[in-house]
This record gives structure tokens, C-alpha cells and sequence, in this order.
């Protein structure tokens, strides 16, 4: 696990990837209201809707309140705006006047998605590999220096939809902080396994030489060849091209 000094940034300005909220979460669950270890804490409302099955039968779900972290992209919690603000643009507003029109419209991606916080003493598994990052489908937190974010890991298997508008922001994070979610969230989606399927030397004509995955920036792995070059498998997700107009206003 990385410093908390490494992990936490005093200086955020619109909502971000990682940015770690205080909210209401929700999730349905079973007839028989099954919750692991480290969502009971979260549970706290016991919900039946009925008639909402096709059947007519009821709905149950758990609703509660608690730490999340953002896992939409920042490209995500800001499309509809840029696109409105390219439209006003076009349509002969200045670059001030149409990000000003677009920040006042109350409706422009009002959705992200989260997941929670959770005690690492209550999942099952080991406790020293859950803290290194080791584990899928868990991104360690340190403790923020202001106390306001316990010891703790993200479980990226709960993951909800909110409002931007029913959140409150606790603490934002650095980029090599985002950069391990977004490894996480890569590993639990979309590569379970490191292997990578096909064999790389038959398709490029080379053989390998080494390896690398920087410890510091894991998104990036680099394959070196016999003949000196190197080739990347996997980049680092692209920012998006300097801090739009947006993100320079304070959510």
C-alpha cells in the first residue's frame, strides 16, 4: 500500500475518478437477504417493493450510508458537458460564456458510478496480500491524515449508481493513486489473468527478453525484444487533454 501523503491530494477541483464521497448505496439482493462480512455494515435498511417482478412478487434490496469512491472515468462525468459546451461554442457563444450555460444546466451527467469502503478485518483473505493491492477486486486505502477515511479497501464487486447531486466529497486522490484503481479495475474486468492468450513471439517474429511492469505505474507493461525495441501491452488510460473548464470549478 502506497503513504497516505502518496495517496491523498489537499487540491481537487470538479469531481474525479477516485475522489472518495459520503453517500446513500443500495444493492438487491435475494429472497433470502444474503450479505458477505464486509457489506453488513452498509445494510442498515431492509427494503421490499412489491409487484416490481413479472410475477408480481416483491423486490427486496439493502440500502445504507457510508465512504464510496468514484470508479467512473473522468472522460464519463464529463461528456455531456463538453458536449454542450462544444455545441454553444458552435453556435456563436464565447469558450466563458458556454462553459457558464453548461455548468448552470442542473441535468448534464448527473450519474457516476461507485463502490464502497469496506473493513479489511471482514473479508476472508489474507489481510498482509488484501493490503498490497495483491488481491482482485480490492484497491487498498490508507488512512487519511485528517482522519476522515479509515484504514480501509475499495470492493469493487459493489458498485452503484448516484447523483452527483446527493454526494458529499471527503477526499480526492493523487494520480498514482488513480492509477492503481483503474489497474484494479482492469485486472477485475477485463484481464483475470495475466496470460496473455496467444503467443506473442510467433506474431511479431521476435523473441522476448524480459519483461517489465513498473511497481509505481502497473498499467504500463513493456515487452523487450532480442533486437533492443520494446513494445507496450497495455497504456495508462488517457487523461483527458488538460483540466477542462469543468474540472476547474469546485463540486
Amino acid at each position: 500500500m502506497i503513504s497516505a501523503e502518496s495517496f491523498y491530494v489537499s487540491e481537487a477541483g470538479g469531481l474525479q475518478q477516485g475522489d472518495i464521497l459520503l453517500t446513500g448505496v443500495a444493492r438487491i439482493t435475494g429472497d433470502d437477504g444474503h450479505s458477505p462480512a464486509q457489506w453488513e455494515p452498509l445494510d442498515t435498511h431492509d427494503v421490499h417493493v412489491d409487484g416490481v417482478k413479472s410475477d408480481g412478487s416483491a423486490v427486496r434490496f439493502f440500502a445504507g450510508f457510508g465512504l464510496v469512491m468514484v470508479t467512473s472515468h473522468d472522460c464519463q462525468l464529463e461528456k455531456e458537458w463538453n458536449r454542450r459546451r462544444s455545441d454553444l461554442i458552435a453556435q456563436g457563444k464565447s469558450e466563458g460564456e458556454a462553459a457558464a450555460e453548461a455548468v448552470a444546466d442542473p441535468t448534464l451527467d448527473r450519474t457516476l458510478v461507485a463502490s464502497p469502503l469496506v473493513d479489511p478485518d471482514d473479508i476472508p483473505v489474507d489481510r498482509g496480500n488484501l493490503l498490497a493491492g495483491h488481491v482482485v477486486g480490492y484497491v487498498p486505502v490508507p488512512a487519511s491524515p485528517d482522519g476522515l477515511v479509515p484504514l480501509c479497501v475499495v470492493d469493487l464487486s459493489y458498485r452503484c449508481t448516484l447523483d452527483r447531486f446527493d454526494v458529499v466529497r471527503v477526499a480526492s486522490i493523487t494520480d498514482l493513486a488513480r492509477s492503481q484503481l483503474r489497474y484494479a479495475l482492469v485486472r477485475l474486468d477485463a484481464l483475470r489473468t495475466p496470460n496473455l492468450g496467444f503467443t506473442v513471439e510467433d506474431v511479431i517474429g521476435r523473441s522476448i527478453q524480459h519483461v517489465e511492469v513498473p511497481k509505481r505505474n502497473p498499467l504500463t507493461v513493456r515487452l523487450v525484444l532480442d533486437d533492443g525495441s520494446a513494445i507496450e501491452l497495455l497504456q495508462q488510460p488517457g487523461e483527458p487533454q488538460g483540466a477542462s473548464a469543468r474540472t476547474s470549478v469546485r463540486s
